[in-house]
């Protein structure tokens, strides 16, 4: 399903080895259970002329770090932000319509958001991969 959310479930069913009805229960399980998040479609970015960077965040003031995530997560344009080891405390990726639009997020909406944090900021040029695929275990072991 993550490769085509349209498949149907007789094609699910064939692909490994379940039938049709055996597939929606599963489906629906893992939907109840939060495995699968949502169903949505994929655009592609050049098709709406979006300018994408990465921003990475380092904070001074330790206390604003609660606000930032709160401010963050209600943010349209960033679709990620995770927090990570190494030189940044957090690596953000943001969609934005135009270079205006970012140039409005990076100097106005994230420095308010993240009160004394410093920013490292990466435009992306060109995009190698990116796939929303998680890569699940074969063969039920835990290993790809």
């Amino acid at each position: 399903m993550s490769r085509d959310g349209r498949a149907t479930w007789s094609e699910l069913a064939a692909a490994i080895g379940l039938t049709p009805p055996a597939v929606a229960a599963r489906v629906r399980r893992l939907v109840d259970s939060g495995v699968i998040r949502q169903f949505s479609a994929l655009v592609h970015p050049d098709a709406v002329a979006a300018v994408t960077a990465f921003v990475e965040v380092t904070f001074e003031d330790q206390q604003a770090r609660e606000e930032f995530r709160q401010v963050v997560g209600r943010l349209v344009a960033v679709q990620e932000c995770h927090r990570i080891a190494g030189r940044a405390e957090y690596l953000v990726k943001i969609r934005a319509r135009s270079a205006s639009e970012l140039e409005g997020l990076l100097t106005t909406a994230l420095p308010r958001a993240a009160r004394g944090a410093s920013f490292r900021v990466s435009m992306v040029l060109g995009t190698v991969k990116e796939s929303p695929v998680f890569p699940l275990p074969k063969d039920g072991s835990g290993k790809t």
